[in-house]
């Protein structure tokens, strides 16, 4: 094929291709013997413009078919209209090129600082951990200091009787994956929302290499994934030393909406929904909202906690630091769930100030000026601004499995926001919820564990419907347990 009949085809290719196509070239690669990712993205896709592009093309080392076995988005503008409007905007790469042996070094911090005597000091040293070498990017091929990777197949929407989020796959800009719906007032008393559809948040989460080994076990052989390398049982588990680290966006406030502590925002253009519930995407900008973290930390293990250390940012721009990744200010952080505490009450929608329960022991929040008020959780559990006011960060985390047969949240827990506290909390079956679960532990012994992380649990979910639908059959094992949508807001199913 010569350089002027493969830039024609380049023009006419969408890179907004249907989630089968994606999993037929996922497959297909795969069974091809697809070897390690490309580190450098093609030159055609940073050219300026798209004389630029075709003059690279015509080199014979312009163009490098990428042999990554994942596809890097889902969803985005077309390659002409990105050559022509976008070019100087970034394009999403899936880095996914796992370490193979388990790396033997943890993070400083974790053996310079305890979470229970210096809280806040061990959550500021996780921030700045994730953040050196990743800013301004967010980009872990840009981060010369360490090594950091994304979790596959989060690239196509969830899609069935229990999809959820809808149309929520992977855009092609940043690696955002639309997670959740706002709730009109969830974010203050300015945050109206929108008339029709609403808010959403969009998201974004890197790994160290400790979690990077793990992935790598469950996706060696990228056609055949193993959920048993995240289950305690089948000696899986991610290490002591892993670092989540996500980075979440909405596209709040528009029109008359006004929520002072997104002014002087840290903005990003995104491939986005016209609202939640839309099917058609738009290129707009999202803002950052929140920063969420998660560390495997061996101090966290026993009847006081669940092995896994969880901490929470909220974005405001009137702390006005040049840096805006700064203005990103502590909430909080937990590492149990203190399942003896059963008092129902929660903080409704909007927030108007932080309310901190001394109660609490496996539950530490920072309340400061700089911190816009917080709904928090369930009783002053932690939670974001982005999260739900009746359950926890790790309540819902707990719930992480594959396949998906337990709820994500409590009975009641959604929808959230209202006066009165959830009519079941505080109940033997709500308290289920509110357990100190191990690491690596089901919250159902019959499906396998996907070590808190739900990211995780999506992306088996996606890549094992797109096989199916793929082979245009099921299997015996899908009708073994009823499956339930991974619902927080009480959305309707789709």
């Amino acid at each position: 094929m010569n350089a002027k009949t493969l830039t024609a085809r380049l023009r006419r290719r969408s890179l907004s291709k249907s989630v089968l196509l994606g999993a037929s070239m996922a497959l297909s690669a795969v069974s091809t013997g697809a070897l390690a990712q490309t580190t450098a993205p093609a030159p055609a896709a940073v050219a300026k413009d798209p004389a630029e592009a075709a003059a690279l093309l015509r080199k014979p080392e312009g163009y490098k078919l990428q042999q990554n076995p994942f596809p890097d988005f889902g969803y985005m503008v077309t390659v002409d209209e990105y050559m022509q409007k976008y070019s100087d905007q970034p394009l999403f790469r899936l880095k996914t090129d796992f370490p193979t042996a388990k790396p033997k070094q943890q993070p400083d911090f974790v053996q310079k600082l305890d979470f229970r005597k210096n809280p806040l000091d061990y959550l500021l040293a996780v921030r700045d951990y994730a953040f050196d070498g990743n800013l301004p990017d967010w980009d872990p091929f840009k981060n010369a200091k360490r090594s950091w990777y994304h979790i596959p197949w989060l690239h196509p929407s969830a899609r069935g009787p229990n999809a959820y989020p809808p149309n929520g796959g992977t855009e092609g800009f940043h690696g955002l994956i639309k997670e959740a719906q706002l709730s009109p007032l969830q974010l203050g008393p300015g945050q109206k929302g929108k008339a029709k559809g609403g808010y959403s948040v969009y998201a974004i989460t890197l790994v160290n290499d400790m979690a990077g080994y793990t992935l790598g076990q469950m996706w060696k052989d990228p056609s055949n994934p193993d959920p048993r390398a995240t289950d305690a049982r089948y000696g899986g588990g991610f290490p002591p030393g892993t670092v989540f680290a996500k980075l979440l966006f909405t596209d709040a406030p528009q029109g008359t909406d006004k929520l002072p502590f997104l002014e002087n925002p840290l903005q990003w253009t995104a491939y986005i929904t016209e609202n939640f519930t839309s099917k058609k995407r738009v290129v707009g900008k999202v803002n950052l909202l929140q920063m969420d973290i998660a560390v495997r930390d061996v101090r966290a293990e026993g009847p006081d906690g669940t092995g896994w250390v969880f901490g929470t940012f909220a974005y405001n721009g009137q702390v006005n630091n040049p840096n805006k990744f700064l203005n990103l200010v502590p909430v909080g952080i937990t590492w149990g769930n203190d399942p003896q505490n059963t008092v129902n009450t929660t903080n409704p929608f909007p927030p108007t100030e932080t309310k901190v329960n001394p109660e609490l022991k496996q539950t530490i929040i920072f309340p400061s000026p700089q911190l816009p008020p917080q709904h928090l959780g369930w009783n002053g559990r932690l939670n974001g601004p982005a999260d739900l006011n009746t359950t926890s960060c790790l309540s819902c985390h707990i719930a992480a499995q594959y396949p998906a047969v337990t709820a994500l949240v409590p009975p009641s827990a959604a929808p959230a926001g209202g006066k009165e506290p959830p009519k079941d909390g505080g109940t033997k079956e709500w308290m289920q919820w509110f357990q100190n679960v191990p690491a690596a532990t089901s919250m159902d012994p019959r499906v396998y564990s996907t070590d808190f992380s739900f990211q995780v649990a999506i992306s088996l979910e996606n890549f094992y419907e797109a096989k199916r639908r793929l082979q245009e059959g099921s299997y015996a094992s899908d009708y073994q347990l009823d499956r339930v949508p991974l619902v927080r807001d009480g959305l309707p199913r789709q």
